[in-house]
């Protein structure tokens, strides 16, 4: 452990001061997730998970968490190593960095929706630093990767306050609305080999390009066999509380030949599903409509 205080400047703009220091804080580099959960149990409450720190470092300059103790994961091997892809499916570590998502070779072949999805996330700069166990458990309506990996039926291995090994689905994860303080740390996530003619969509909506406020975000993925829909998910963020599954808005198109008519109920359905706050950027009333268009939009391309 090591006590620091990051210095940084403090400059005035039209009567308002802008800090760019983090408060001190302690700083623990663990190498076991047995050390981990040590360290998480002694300051409940307290401290904070590192990562990428695309999240909590603006969070802590800007003065909006200041944990006395920040745990850094990077050292721990559990939730690290290279992606991992054969025939039944593809295993994501915690760690990996969603630039590395974006440009994976095979992911691109095999889940392009999820690469897709990756690429969208933030800046360049974000991106090579942004891992995908952050953008899951850093809680709240975003997370652009959980609207994608819902879709794809993802499931995640995660460690108890115990440091025992449960495996969950993605869904489940999210819904215990699971956040930095959870007594659960996230080792990895794994993707299940699409169905045979999955076709996949990400529709995104942003204040403007890169680094803008998102305002909703979907992800379907529908399997259309026979004339018929066989199989059928559907996600949404920025409608909620969390990123969210629409059953009632899928169970519209399964058993059915999704046409223009099966389109707009399955859309209007999500919409309706929706419960959106309002911000500086969008209203809430806007963000409902908007999940409507895109998911409309996204069936339309994969049913076309």
């Amino acid at each position: 452990m090591r006590r620091r205080t990051v210095q940084g400047s403090i400059a005035a703009c039209g009567g308002e001061v802008f800090v760019d220091a983090l408060p001190e804080f302690a700083f623990h580099r663990p190498a076991t997730v047995a050390e981990t959960r040590a360290l998480q149990a002694r300051y409940r409450g307290r401290a904070a998970l590192l990562a990428g720190g695309t999240d909590l470092i603006p969070r802590m300059r800007a003065r909006e968490r200041m944990p006395q103790v920040v745990i850094d994961l990077k050292r721990l091997a559990t939730l690290g190593g290279p992606i991992r892809i054969d025939c039944s499916r593809a295993q994501l570590p915690a760690l990996t960095r969603t630039a590395d998502l974006a440009r994976h070779a095979a992911l691109r072949r095999r889940w392009p929706m999820l690469a897709e999805a990756a690429a969208t996330l933030g800046t360049p700069q974000v991106r090579e630093r942004a891992t995908v166990g952050g953008n899951l458990m850093r809680g709240g309506s975003w997370g652009d990767l959980a609207v994608a990996l819902l879709a794809l039926n993802a499931s995640v291995r995660v460690f108890d306050a115990r440091g025992r090994s449960r495996v969950l689905p993605l869904d489940e994860l999210l819904g215990a609305r699971v956040v930095e303080g959870s007594p659960l740390l996230l080792a990895s996530v794994a993707v299940p080999a699409p169905p045979r003619g999955l076709r996949a969509a990400f529709r995104k909506l942003e204040t403007r390009e890169a680094a803008g406020a998102p305002v909703a975000a979907v992800a379907v993925a529908v399997v259309r066999e026979g004339g018929w829909v066989r199989h059928a998910r559907i996600a949404i963020g920025g409608a909620g509380p969390r990123p969210l599954r629409v059953p009632a808005a899928e169970s519209l198109l399964l058993q059915h030949v999704g046409g223009p008519l099966d389109i707009l109920a399955a859309a209007s359905e999500a919409a309706d599903a929706a419960r959106p706050g309002s911000d500086a950027y969008a209203s809430s009333d806007y963000r409902r409509e908007m999940v409507r268009v895109l998911v409309r939009r996204a069936l339309e391309e994969v049913l076309r």
